[in-house]
C-alpha cells in the first residue's frame, strides 16, 4: 500500500513538474512561449536519438575518447564563460564575498547582513581563504572563486558520468555530450556559485556511493564527511535523510544488503550534520561571529514567508522587514508565529491547495531555474555580440533550457509510469531527494524558482537514464484511448487554471518595486 501511495506520488509530483516546466509562459526572465518550446522538445528529442544509437555501436574504447573529449571541452567553455563574461553580483553573494575580504585583513565586524543569515558564515569563511590564497601568491580572489565553482561543477558531471557507465557506457558517453550542451552548467553555477554548487555535487556523491554494492569504510566516511560539507552550506540537504529512511523502510527484512548499506549511509549522514554543528560552531569562534545575534532571523521566518498570499509565499522585502522591525530574536520569533497563526487562519482548504500549487509552480516552471537572474545584475565586461542582443540571447537560453528541462521531465514520467512495481535503488533514492526538497518549499518553507536548482545533478542523472530508456523502447502510453481522453479533457483546464493563477503571480511582481533591489 505504501509503494503504491509513493508511487502514485511521485508520479504526481512529475507529472505536474513537466506541466510547469512545458506550459507556465511567465518566467523571472520575461514570456516564454509554450509552443516553441514543444516544438524544440521534440527537435531535441530527434536529435538525441542518431546520436545514442551512434554511441550504442561504438566500443568502450572510443567511448572513453568521447567522454574525455567531451570533458575537456565542458572545461574550457566554463573557463571561456568566466574569463570573457564578468557579471555584477550583489544580494547574498556580494555580502558575503565583501565581508571575506575584510575576515582576510582581519576586520571581524561582521557585516549586518550576514547577522541576519547564520548559515552564510561557513561559505563566507571559505571565500576568506580563497582571499588569503589569491594574495599570498598576487592571483587575487577570482581565479580561486572561478575554479572551485568548476572543480564542483566537472565533478557533478564526472560522477554523472561515473554512475550511467555502470548501466551502460553509451548512456555514459551520451551524458558527458548532453552535459556539453546544458546551459545550467556554465550559468549560475560557475559565475555565482553561491551553496548551490556544493549541494548539486554532494547530493550526486551520495547517490553514486549508494549505488555500490556494499560500502567500506573509506566510504562510509566519506558519506560522513560530503554530507558534513554540504549540511554546512545548505541545511535543507537533510531531505536527502528522509529519502533514505523510505528506502530503508522499503529494504527492511525484503532486501538485508541494502538495509544495511541504507543504515550504514543514513547513520554516516547523521555524523555528518554533528561534524557540521561542531565545525559550524569552530568557524564561529575562529571569525568570532555570535550566530544568536538580536538580528539572526528565527527559522520561523521562512515558514512565515512561505504562507504569505500576496507574494504566493516567495521571498518578499515585506516579510522580511517585518521580522526585522521586531527587534531582538526571541522578539521576531514571537511575531513569526504569531503572524503564522493569523496567516493560517486566513486559509481554507481550497485556498491552501490553490497556494501550495502556485509554489510548486514556481520552483518547476523556468527552465533555467531562475540562474539568469538571482544574484546577477548588469555585465561588467562581455563580448559585444552579447551586450547588443542580450534579450534575444536570454530568451533563446531559457526556450532551449525549458524545452531540454521538460524533455528530462517527460521521459522520466513515461519511465516511472511503464515500471509498474517501485524498484528500490539509487533512481528512486534520487527522486525521493529532488521531489522531497520541492514538497519541502511547497508545503512548509518559503519559495524561490532558484531552491530546485541544488537538485540539478540529480535531474541529470535521471533524466539522461528515463531519455535513452525511452530512446530504446518507446512508450505506447500515448496510443492508449483512456489516456488521450484524460490528456484532452485535463490539459486545457490546467493551463487555464495556471494562467489564471500565474497572472496572479506576475501582477504581484510587478506591483513590488523593491523585488528586483532585494
Amino acid at each position: 500500500m505504501l509503494k503504491r501511495l509513493i508511487r502514485c506520488g511521485l508520479l504526481g509530483c512529475i507529472g505536474l513538474a513537466a506541466f510547469g516546466m512545458l506550459f507556465v509562459s511567465q518566467t523571472e526572465t520575461g514570456f516564454v512561449e509554450p509552443i516553441s518550446v514543444l516544438l524544440l522538445m521534440m527537435v531535441l528529442y530527434m536529435g538525441f536519438r542518431p546520436i545514442f544509437y551512434w554511441l550504442s555501436a561504438l566500443t568502450k574504447q572510443k567511448l572513453k575518447w568521447i567522454i574525455g573529449l567531451a570533458l575537456i571541452l565542458t572545461v574550457a567553455i566554463a573557463i571561456l564563460v568566466v574569463t570573457q563574461i564578468r557579471i555584477q553580483l550583489f544580494g547574498d553573494i556580494w555580502h558575503i564575498q565583501i565581508m571575506a575580504a575584510k575576515i582576510a585583513a582581519g576586520n571581524f565586524k561582521w557585516d549586518e547582513w550576514i547577522l541576519q543569515y547564520p548559515q552564510l558564515v561557513p561559505l563566507t569563511y571559505l571565500y576568506s581563504i580563497f582571499v588569503r590564497l589569491g594574495n599570498g601568491i598576487g592571483f587575487g580572489f577570482y581565479p580561486f572563486f572561478y575554479a572551485y565553482n568548476i572543480i564542483l561543477m566537472i565533478g557533478t558531471i564526472g560522477l554523472v558520468i561515473h554512475i550511467l557507465w555502470r548501466r551502460s557506457p553509451a548512456v555514459g558517453a551520451f551524458s558527458a555530450i548532453v552535459a556539453l550542451v546544458t546551459p545550467l552548467f556554465y550559468s549560475f553555477m560557475i559565475q555565482v556559485g553561491y551553496t548551490d554548487g556544493a549541494s548539486i555535487f554532494v547530493l550526486v556523491l551520495l547517490v553514486d556511493l549508494f549505488d555500490q554494492i556494499r560500502l567500506k569504510w573509506q566510504q562510509i566516511l566519506l558519506v560522513s564527511l560530503a554530507f558534513s560539507y554540504a549540511y554546512l552550506m545548505r541545511p535543507n540537504v537533510i531531505i536527502f535523510l528522509v529519502a533514505l529512511l523510505i528506502i530503508g523502510g522499503f529494504s527492511w527484512k525484503k532486501n538485508p544488503p541494502q538495509f544495511k548499506k541504507t543504515s550504514q549511509m543514513f547513520v554516516a549522514c547523521l555524523i555528518g550534520i554533528f561534524l557540521a554543528i561542531g565545525t559550524g560552531k569552530v568557524i564561529d569562534q575562529v571569525n568570532h561571529y555570535n550566530p544568536q545575534n538580536k538580528d539572526a532571523y528565527p527559522t520561523v521566518h521562512w515558514i512565515y514567508m512561505g504562507l504569505n498570499q500576496a507574494t504566493l509565499g516567495e521571498y518578499n522585502s515585506t516579510d522580511r522587514y517585518y521580522t526585522l522591525d521586531h527587534k531582538g530574536y526571541s522578539t521576531a520569533n514571537a511575531a513569526d508565529l504569531a503572524g503564522i497563526e493569523k496567516r493560517l487562519s486566513e486559509y481554507n482548504p481550497v485556498s491552501l491547495l490553490a497556494h501550495w500549487y502556485q509554489k510548486y509552480l514556481i520552483l518547476w516552471k523556468s527552465g533555467s531555474f531562475q540562474m539568469l537572474t538571482d544574484y546577477q545584475g548588469s555585465y561588467i565586461t562581455a563580448p559585444g555580440w552579447l551586450l547588443q542582443n542580450n534579450g534575444t540571447f536570454i530568451l533563446l537560453i531559457q526556450t532551449y533550457s525549458k524545452a531540454l528541462m521538460g524533455l528530462f521531465l517527460l521521459a522520466m514520467l513515461l519511465d516511472f509510469w511503464r515500471k509498474k512495481q517501485l524498484k528500490i535503488n539509487s533512481i528512486l533514492l534520487s527522486l525521493l531527494t529532488i521531489f522531497g526538497i520541492s514538497l519541502f518549499h511547497t508545503l512548509l518553507w518559503e519559495v524561490k524558482t532558484r531552491y530546485q536548482f541544488m537538485t540539478f545533478g540529480l535531474i541529470f542523472l535521471v533524466g539522461i537514464l528515463s531519455l535513452t530508456n525511452q530512446i530504446e523502447v518507446p512508450s505506447r502510453i500515448w496510443q492508449r484511448p483512456k489516456v488521450k481522453a484524460i490528456v484532452l479533457i485535463s490539459l486545457p483546464m490546467l493551463i487555464l487554471l495556471s494562467s489564471l493563477l500565474m497572472g496572479q503571480y506576475v501582477n504581484k511582481k510587478s506591483s513590488d518595486s523593491n523585488y528586483w533591489k532585494q
